[in-house]
């Protein structure tokens, strides 16, 4: 178990680590520590450099300054606004697609879907017990309470995870042979980036 240090003790460590501060002072590095950013997020961009692998300083890092952590923290966090509005653009997309299907299909009243899905799929994707956790929301309070648990295609859409449109999606699909989705593969790898993103994960390093 590692011993937690204060900001001052983790500026030393990062010296001792071999990350200069010839571009940032130590005092500016601890106030970014401080009030921007933890030092668990920073060292993670410490992975991209490379070690002296001989020497005296054997196992240090080689020529890595503390203000290029900083700096690449900071194109991460813009990399990561630009994925998630592009993620949420594919899944508002997705759910338009899904919606106007069925809207469009003579076979479907919207609602018969959902109960075949729910019926067939809660009890893997625990969907219902997911959208009850929700129902003291302000956002999805009215909704909630008004259709549950039956509810239409175009409101379940707004209840459910990425992840859970994507199963749905796949269900459809298959009942019908219907496309919504061509490459499921690549949603799970967007709906990875989509939750990277949302939780603040490191994407450079």
């Amino acid at each position: 178990m590692k011993t937690i240090l204060s900001t001052d003790e983790l500026i030393e460590h990062m010296i001792h680590k071999g990350i200069k501060f010839n571009i940032e002072t130590k005092e500016e590095a601890s106030n970014f520590l401080q009030h921007n950013n933890y030092y668990f997020k920073l060292a993670a961009y410490r992975n991209l450099y490379p070690k002296i692998s001989q020497g005296d300083n054997k196992g240090k890092y080689q020529n890595l300054e503390f203000a290029y952590l900083r700096e690449l923290s900071v194109i991460d966090m813009y990399i990561r606004y630009k994925i998630m509005n592009m993620c949420l653009d594919i899944e508002h997309a997705i759910k338009v697609k899904l919606v106007t299907s069925v809207t469009d299909n003579q076979q479907e009243d919207g609602y018969d879907i959902v109960r075949q899905f729910l019926a067939k799929e809660d009890r893997k994707f625990h969907i219902l017990n997911s959208i009850r956790r929700h129902s003291s929301g302000e956002y999805c309070r009215s909704l909630i309470s008004k259709y549950y648990p039956y509810f239409p295609i175009w409101v379940l859409v707004e209840l459910i995870t990425f992840g859970d449109l994507l199963h749905i999606c796949h269900f459809y699909e298959e009942e019908y042979q219907r496309s919504i989705i061509p490459d499921n593969k690549l949603m799970n790898t967007i709906r990875d980036l989509r939750n990277a993103s949302a939780h603040s994960n490191c994407l450079l390093n």
